[in-house]
């Protein structure tokens, strides 16, 4: 597999995963803005935490090299370039890089992420247990980190503020069996039911299911931040997560 990216170890206080230059990324996907601006919108957008999919690090020019000192520990041999003065860069964990790859919907995207994916599945085989727990503690840490239902439920209540609405507990609850409808086909009193269960649904999911909402529930945010109606929402939804899927699962057979 040709190398389309310098990878380089990243160790955090909890963890450590090969990353990517996220400036490296933005010039390969040929993204038509700036990088600051776009790694940060990236970023606000679709929830990345610090620590788990990104790292800082600090940028000096090569004469300055030996002086390198990263925010986060380790982030390997870097090769710097640029000015003399200090500049803010990120490495992305392979997930991470993946995702933005994905999102950018073009051909170099589609490119990138399936270097990731082969970048994945090599070091499955070379380290096959400490990669599987690594994954799975990224997933956890994502899921456990993120409190995207309540972002989303904030951005009801203000897209229905703007409309001179009030929101009620009933507003809630539709808003969540829509994201529950396109998770596992039903309400969550429904799906409980069906399956003799107790409590929240999302204490009952799979971890690919609880990836699934997340997305939904993230994406369902920057709809109301848009004003779009609910029909239309759940419209747009259903179709951006059929996308989802079939992104997620096209390269990884």
């Amino acid at each position: 597999m040709d190398e389309l990216f310098n990878l380089n170890l990243v160790e955090t206080a909890a963890d450590q995963f090969r990353a990517v230059n996220a400036r490296e990324l933005h010039t390969f996907l040929e993204v038509g803005r700036d990088f600051s601006t776009w790694i940060k919108d990236r970023i606000d957008q679709y929830g990345f935490i610090d620590g788990i999919d990104y790292v800082f690090f600090s940028k000096f020019s090569e004469k300055n090299q030996n002086k390198l000192k990263h925010d986060s520990p380790h982030l390997g041999n870097q090769k710097i370039r640029g000015g003399d003065r200090r500049s803010k860069e990120y490495a992305l964990s392979l997930g991470m890089a993946k995702e933005l790859s994905m999102v950018e919907n073009n051909e170099q995207g589609r490119i990138a992420r399936r270097y990731f994916i082969e970048c994945e599945k090599r070091l499955a085989i070379v380290a096959p247990k400490q990669h599987q727990i690594a994954e799975d503690n990224w997933r956890k840490a994502r899921i456990d980190t993120r409190d995207y239902q309540k972002i989303m439920c904030a951005a009801l209540a203000s897209s229905r503020a703007r409309q001179n609405k009030e929101t009620s507990e009933i507003h809630y609850s539709n808003e969540a069996n829509l994201l529950y409808g396109l998770v596992v086909g039903t309400t969550a009193k429904k799906w409980l039911a069906s399956k003799g269960l107790n409590g929240e649904l999302r204490q009952h999911l799979s971890v690919e299911q609880l990836a699934i909402l997340a997305y939904l529930e993230r994406t369902n945010t920057t709809l109301l931040e848009m004003g779009m109606s609910y029909e239309k929402r759940k419209e747009q939804l259903s179709i951006l997560l059929n996308v989802y899927k079939k992104m997620e699962h096209t390269y990884d057979v």
